[in-house]
């Protein structure tokens, strides 16, 4: 019997609905299959930072601060796999404490342990001064995204388990 995929802390481009849905779904208008798998969330110990020439962040360790997104938690070992391959191998993948908003933007105090991706190259290419705006990069670049992916499909491996 095959395992439930990990869930996933998301913190930067993968928290613009359409690249979420078409990152799991192959299609950017399936907004409303991949809400329900979110719940606002914070990771501390972590902060996330723009990229030098990229239009995507990364979160690298740094103590007394957090990141806010959401906790995906993905239907299928496929979907997992979709999102993994989408990432790269850019970042790795470690497991970290996420603490769920209660709706209010406030802590509900419930922690899970989820997976999230930090980044694992030069961290010469991370601003670590910066701000990396989600809004700005719907707003400026979240379409030129999906215009580039268009067409293009996430295998993700193996059938839906």
């Amino acid at each position: 019997m095959p395992s439930d995929p990990r869930p996933l802390f998301i913190y930067g481009a993968l928290c613009a609905m359409p690249l979420l849905a078409w990152t799991m779904t192959g299609e950017a208008t399936k907004i409303d299959q991949v809400r329900p798998l979110l719940r606002r969330a914070v990771v501390h110990g972590y902060k996330r930072c723009p990229l030098y020439g990229r239009d995507y962040p990364a979160a690298v360790p740094y103590a007394n601060s957090s990141v806010d997104g959401y906790l995906l938690t993905p239907e299928s070992t496929s979907q997992r796999r979709k999102l993994d391959d989408f990432e790269g191998e850019a970042y790795k993948i470690v497991q970290v404490a996420v603490t769920l908003d209660d709706g209010d933007g406030q802590s509900s105090g419930n922690i899970i342990e989820a997976d999230m991706y930090v980044w694992d190259q030069n961290i010469e290419t991370v601003d670590r001064g910066g701000r990396w705006d989600l809004d700005i990069f719907i707003e400026d670049r979240l379409e030129d995204r999906l215009d580039l992916f268009e067409g293009m499909e996430l295998v993700g491996g193996g059938t839906d388990d």
